[in-house]
C-alpha cells in the first residue's frame, strides 16, 4: 500500500499502516470520541447563551426574555458535565498508560492503599460535593425568588451611594 503524496508528507514510497494494525494497547475510541464531542458542545452552548444574553442586555431586554432566564436555569449544571466529560476523555485516552509508554496504569497503582482508605475518600468527596450542590442550589433559588432589583430600588440606592456634587443637585 502506497500512501499518496499528501498523505506521506511528500513522500510518495511511504507505506501508511491499517487501522487494524494498530496496537492493541489503543484506548476504546468511542468513550473518547463521543466525550470530547459533548464537551465541546457544551462550550460552544455557553458561547451561544453569552451572545444572547449579550444582545438583549444591547436591546435592553434582558430581564424580559423569559426563554433565556429558563436557558440559564437548565444550562446551571452543565458546566460541571462538561467537566465531567472532559475528564473521561482524559483519563479514558491515556490508557493503559499513566505516562506514554513509561508508566503503565497497572504499574502505577499504590501499594499502601487499602480499599477501605480509597472508598473512604471517594465517600468524603462526594459527600463534600453534595454540601456544595445543596448549597449553590440555595443560593440559587434564593436569587431567582428575590428576582432583579426594582427601578426605584436601583434609582434610590445610586443616589444614596453618590457623594456630594455628583447626584447633579446643585
Amino acid at each position: 500500500r502506497r500512501a499518496s503524496w499528501l498523505a506521506s508528507g511528500g513522500d510518495p514510497q511511504a507505506e501508511i499502516t491499517g487501522l487494524n494494525e494498530f496496537d492493541t494497547e489503543a484506548p476504546p475510541v468511542a468513550i473518547v470520541f463521543w466525550s470530547f464531542r459533548l464537551m465541546v458542545a457544551a462550550g460552544f452552548w455557553f458561547i451561544l447563551l453569552a451572545f444572547w444574553a449579550g444582545y438583549r442586555w444591547w436591546a435592553d431586554e434582558l430581564y424580559e426574555d423569559d426563554l433565556l432566564h429558563k436557558a440559564f436555569v437548565g444550562s446551571s449544571l452543565l458546566g460541571i458535565f462538561a467537566v465531567e466529560v472532559g475528564w473521561i476523555v482524559t483519563e479514558v485516552g491515556r490508557q493503559p498508560w499513566v505516562i506514554q509508554g513509561v508508566l503503565r496504569t497497572s504499574e502505577g497503582v499504590s501499594p499502601g492503599l487499602t480499599g477501605f482508605e480509597a472508598t473512604l475518600t471517594l465517600v468524603g468527596f462526594a459527600v463534600v460535593y453534595t454540601g456544595l450542590l445543596a448549597l449553590y442550589t440555595y443560593v440559587i433559588r434564593r436569587i431567582i425568588r428575590e428576582g432583579p432589583p426594582s427601578v426605584d430600588e436601583t434609582e434610590a440606592g445610586a443616589e444614596a451611594a453618590a457623594p456630594a456634587g455628583v447626584t447633579g443637585d446643585d
